[in-house]
């Protein structure tokens, strides 16, 4: 699983756009894009989200590894555990 996080322009925050979660990790599979709740509430999150999904389509095959090392300084994307129930009700 990965989180991929936006960073704005003239910000040293980032925010959370949403976790790829990948069934199979085989060179050909795509992951599906679970948003954050908090970019759901948005008036952006449709072209972020299309942004997000760009970035996979153009990293793939292999996107899981390519968007870990991809050089951008508005995304990043790191690799995390598989949250509980409970952690995401709270967040």
């Amino acid at each position: 699983m990965l989180e991929a996080r936006f960073h704005p322009q003239g910000s040293t925050e980032y925010f959370v756009v949403g976790e790829l979660i990948w069934q199979r990790r085989t060179e050909r599979d795509f992951p599906t894009v679970e948003p954050a709740r908090k970019l759901t509430s948005a008036t952006d999150a449709p072209t972020t989200l299309s942004k997000l999904r760009y970035l996979i389509t153009a990293t793939a095959p292999g996107s899981f590894e390519r968007l870990q090392r991809l050089r951008s300084r508005f995304w990043s994307f790191v690799e995390v555990t598989p949250r509980s129930a409970k952690e995401l009700i709270d967040a």
